[in-house]
């Protein structure tokens, strides 16, 4: 069993299959079989296995598909949409919600253009990495092993600790917990009705579109709790919300349903994404809530 997870990509299998470049990796393999097999028939049925195997394992066999597939997705006369997948996690719906508010439905205003990743944070402005590592590591939140970063075991336990009492909670009520500590003068609760995920969406007081950010339950329970798990090491209430963002790097659990984190391709297989250098990040993200909690830098 251990070599079939070595073998195993969950991020272009089950639901993220790519059914397009599964198609093409099951004709190369079909095409291989038989002129294989038109010599040794035996050897022809081995290579159909095998080939068969890796794909429902990997999604495909044919070695970097993904980099090359779009190439041939835009050679292809067939309709876009069989190949242009969705993201492999959840996305805030700015753009349903702008049509819907064009059309005059009283949903509030938000930008079409606003950022989609839910990753915003609490902080408002970017932090500056590199000092809020050394504060962090100052204040013994974080440790330095080499060149390994690691929680606190301390701050860990204090962190998960006051993520509990959030998780229960509503996300009316979660929304008002998230604002006591964002740098934000307002916020409300978006149901989005297509993919079955609620909002936290925090506002600046400027009624303009670029001053709204969204976060996912998730996100705004991990950051919400960071902050309160913060008030023992760090004086400084910017801080504390600037560095609650890149501490979601190190969640191991789902900070909403307690289901195992997992490091995963933001697109589903080469659909998701159009130019072959192209390549999307790696986040980490919930299996069961289809929630990113942190994007990795190249």
């Amino acid at each position: 069993m251990s070599s079939l997870d070595a073998v195993r990509r969950p991020e272009h299998t089950g639901e993220m299959r790519c059914w397009p470049c599964t198609v093409v990796n099951l004709l190369v393999v079909g095409a291989l079989a038989l002129v294989v097999g038109r010599r040794r028939k035996g050897v022809g049925l081995a290579v159909a296995a095998v080939g068969l195997t890796l794909v429902a394992l990997r999604g495909y066999v044919v070695p970097y598909t993904p980099q090359f597939a779009p190439k041939l997705v835009a050679a292809s006369p067939l309709p876009d949409e069989w190949f242009h997948m969705e993201s492999a996690t959840a996305t805030p719906p700015v753009d349903a919600v702008a049509d819907e508010a064009e059309a005059g439905d009283d949903t509030p205003d938000l930008d079409p253009d606003a950022e989609r990743d839910a990753e915003t944070g609490l902080a408002g402005d970017e932090p500056d990495g590199e000092e809020l590592l050394a504060t962090l590591v100052e204040v013994g939140a974080v440790t330095l092993d080499g060149e390994d970063v690691r929680l606190d075991p301390e701050f860990e336990t204090a962190w998960y600790d006051a993520m509990e009492p959030l998780a229960d909670l509503d996300t009316e009520a979660l929304t008002e917990e998230v604002l006591s500590v964002a740098h934000a003068k307002d916020g409300f609760v978006f149901d989005g009705d297509m993919d079955d995920h609620e909002w936290v969406v925090l506002t600046d007081g400027s009624g303009s579109f670029q001053g709204r950010t969204w976060l996912s339950r998730p996100v705004a329970i991990a950051e919400t709790a960071a902050v309160h798990a913060l008030d023992e090491y760090v004086t400084e209430a910017a801080t504390r919300r600037a560095a609650a963002g890149p501490l979601r790097m190190f969640l191991q659990t789902c900070p909403d349903c307690g289901t195992e984190l997992r490091e995963e391709s933001a697109a589903s297989c080469c659909g998701g994404y159009n130019g072959p250098s192209e390549v999307p990040p790696m986040v980490l993200a919930c299996p069961d809530c289809r929630q990113r909690l942190y994007t990795f830098d190249d």
